[in-house]
């Protein structure tokens, strides 16, 4: 019998609970997954997809869209940290939760949202609404995407439409997707087209013979495709400015057992690639620490400098690799210093490894201009999570006690001797003016 009574178990169990399986999910964002699954759907076509994010202990919570109780919010916190939005080939739309504006809200929290498209239903309004507002254009109702070249001679020997890509073409992305170059990737769906919004970038893409067209209007295809060659996109990826992730996924069919089942099928890796830099696993950075401070001084991070001084700045940034923080290595970290605009932007060294975060360091003059100044570390990479830091500062003007004086000036010393000159001229003429008077001339003595 404790003496908090079970009352208060009851109270922190749940806490407790979360802060565990946090404390053990390889997501650095958490463990919280919610699947926005149709009855209709049949979870076993896709077992090896769930399986494999259970496998990465991940919680998933399989739920209906029409489900009165569903939402995205628990007294004003995220009641999920990531969401897998399928669309509902029954259902006309998706609940009042799961329009456009509450899952904005959701990145706008934090949140990852991986969409899967239905590869023979129409995209809903609000699902359309929400690719909208990412800069995504989802296709019409019952387009394809064919290709006449690159197609699965057994399952598509007439239409063309289920694809095999090479994966050394159709990857975009390396950097988030890496996949061994003797597999193939199936897919059997549509394709979307990009925006231009700096944010969004193309993970997959279809290969230069693909196109996108309506069955209905097949001869008008070949002249006014929705998307073709490589404009068309078959999976695409967003990072908010606060890191959120979202990820849009042409077809969810490329995710299906018999996809990943197919002989040298390389959607495995390509579902495992997705959902973990969708869901913060992988391509994860962060500042560790940021100190600057006076040149061969101990003293860190002072209000004050003055002009001309050297200063040294270092910063301390580690990468998730799945289960523990490491070093994070790089040669492009650079470092701004600005009054309105950068007067330096300098490439920050490596310096070594510290702990589990790597060393970064430059040291520089300060210029010779006084004011407020910002030392702005600003990384921004696609694929990796965005570090920005900002430190302002105050650059003094020198002191009336810190001056050169002339003579520390090498370029006064033809002064100096001008003067020292005129001085030891003029006493030299004082001293001739006064001891050199003309001579006395001697008086005649008169009778």
């Amino acid at each position: 019998m404790t003496p908090f009574g079970p009352g208060i178990i009851r109270i922190l169990g749940f806490p407790l609970l979360a802060l565990v399986s946090l404390a053990f999910a390889l997501s650095t964002t958490g463990p919280k997954l919610l699947v926005v699954l149709d009855p209709s759907i049949n979870k076993e076509d896709y077992s090896i997809f769930f399986d494999d994010l259970k496998g990465r202990d991940f919680a998933l919570d399989f739920r209906s869209a029409n489900d009165p109780h569903l939402s995205l919010f628990n007294y004003g916190e995220r009641a999920y940290d990531h969401v897998i939005l399928t669309l509902p080939p029954t259902q006309k739309a998706l609940g009042p939760n799961l329009l456009a504006k509450p899952l904005l809200e959701f990145m706008t929290n934090g949140g990852n949202v991986l969409v899967l498209l239905n590869p023979n239903e129409h995209a809903l309004g609000s699902v359309r609404e929400f690719a909208r507002e990412l800069d995504i254009h989802l296709p019409f109702r019952d387009t394809k995407l064919v290709d006449h070249f690159h197609f699965d001679t057994v399952a598509s020997p007439i239409l063309h439409d289920r694809l095999i890509l090479d994966p050394a073409t159709s990857l975009v992305e390396p950097s988030i997707l890496q996949v061994a170059t003797s597999k193939k990737i199936m897919y059997s769906g549509s394709a979307f087209a990009l925006g231009n919004n700096h944010l969004l970038f193309p993970i997959l893409r279809a290969s230069d013979t693909a196109y996108v067209y309506d069955p209905a209007e097949e001869l008008l295809a070949s002249d006014s495709p929705f998307v073709s060659g490589t404009q068309a996109y078959l999976v695409a990826g967003i990072q908010a400015r606060n890191n959120a992730r979202a990820v849009v996924v042409a077809s969810s069919s490329m995710l299906s057992n018999d996809a990943i089942n197919a002989a040298d099928s390389a959607n495995r890796e390509l579902a495992a690639g997705i959902t973990k830099w969708t869901f913060q696993e992988s391509g994860v950075i962060k500042l560790a620490s940021v100190t600057h401070k006076l040149a061969n001084t101990a003293e860190e991070n002072p209000q004050i400098y003055r002009v001309k001084q050297n200063i040294t700045y270092e910063a301390e940034i580690s990468e998730w690799s799945g289960n523990k923080w490491v070093p994070f290595a790089a040669d492009d970290v650079q470092l701004e210093f600005t009054m309105l605009d950068p007067y330096y932007r300098l490439i920050l060294t490596p310096v070594g490894a510290n702990g589990d975060s790597e060393l970064y360091a430059t040291t520089f003059q300060a210029p010779d201009q006084h004011g407020m100044f910002t030392f702005h570390l600003n990384y921004k990479r696609t694929g990796l999570s965005y570090v920005e830091d900002k430190r302002t500062v105050t650059l003094r003007h020198f002191g009336h006690n810190e001056f050169l004086r002339s003579f520390e000036i090498p370029n006064a010393y033809p002064y100096i001797t001008s003067v020292v000159v005129v001085i030891v001229a003029w006493v030299l003429f004082t001293v001739l003016w006064v001891f050199s008077g003309p001579e006395k001339v001697p008086e005649k003595k008169t009778q």
